[in-house]
């Protein structure tokens, strides 16, 4: 149930509600303190109906215990995570920018293609943010091997300064901190898995490489690759067998070193 805004939600402050989803409702919120301080930031709260089921509560904080565990200018922060009146959420860093689905639209409706150099800087900060997860060590030196899983133009935000934020941890796969999916379980946006993914065999980093390189295709030729309507068995035919479809044939003008990145990004074998 949304909650009023300017509401206090224990230390917080809930400014406006930015977003509703199947788990929860996202916040716009405000910490203040002594001498006039104050921090913008964003709270999940997960949604009441979930709060009983103990398998919706760990995948709510899943994304905290993850993302807690990096430290990277390019992922987003978590500062808080817990229970205020009975409700579960997680504080988290604002970011004052838009997602990759409105910077695509937006060169849409205005029928200007997105730069391939301003493309590929912000498809190399989200990489070296990836690249940052998988060879992150616990306090005890262990590996992490944390990979996102759910990379899509969605889980990629451009701030207003240009920087770039990976965002919605969520459903990623850390070795020591999060418990095994169910067998045989798919999760994440189909549109941007690859075969190995989709298959239901092992994943490492290479298969948030892959998504990567569908959402570098999308933000240099605006367009989808997998297109709205394409049903569940075609898109699994599509990605398995045959080969990325070459980003040059939407937009000729993209330069063949970009396109040689985007397809050895999308190759089918992960090797």
């Amino acid at each position: 149930m949304a909650v009023a805004e300017g509401s206090t939600f224990g230390k917080y402050i809930l400014l406006k509600r930015l977003a509703t989803g199947g788990m929860g409702e996202i916040y716009l919120a405000k910490l203040t303190g002594p001498e006039g301080f104050e921090k913008m930031l964003v709270i999940k709260r997960m949604l009441s109906h979930h709060t009983d089921n103990q398998r919706y509560v760990d995948m709510f904080f899943a994304e905290a215990r993850v993302a807690a565990q990096l430290n990277h200018s390019s992922i987003v922060q978590i500062y808080d995570m817990g229970e205020i009146d009975s409700v579960y959420y997680i504080a988290m860093e604002y970011i004052d920018g838009d997602d990759l689905t409105r910077l695509i639209g937006g060169a849409q409706k205005t029928q200007e293609l997105i730069s391939p150099v301003v493309a590929a800087k912000i498809i190399l900060e989200a990489a070296i943010a990836l690249e940052h997860a998988w060879l992150a060590k616990d306090i005890e030196g262990r590996s992490l091997n944390i990979v996102h899983r759910d990379i899509s133009p969605q889980n990629i935000m451009l701030r207003r300064d240009g920087v770039v934020k990976v965002v919605d941890f969520g459903i990623a796969r850390a070795a020591n901190l999060v418990s095994r999916t169910q067998t045989g379980q798919v999760k994440g946006k189909l549109s941007y898995m690859p075969p190995e993914q989709l298959l239901g065999t092992k994943v490492d980093w290479r298969a948030d490489q892959f998504s990567l390189g569908v959402v570098f295709w999308e933000l240099v030729t605006c367009d989808r690759l997998i297109k709205p309507g394409t049903s569940h068995l075609e898109l699994i035919e599509t990605t398995t067998k045959n080969p990325m479809e070459d980003p040059r044939a939407t937009n000729p003008s993209i330069p063949d070193a970009v396109a040689e990145i985007i397809l050895k990004m999308g190759a089918r074998s992960a090797e």
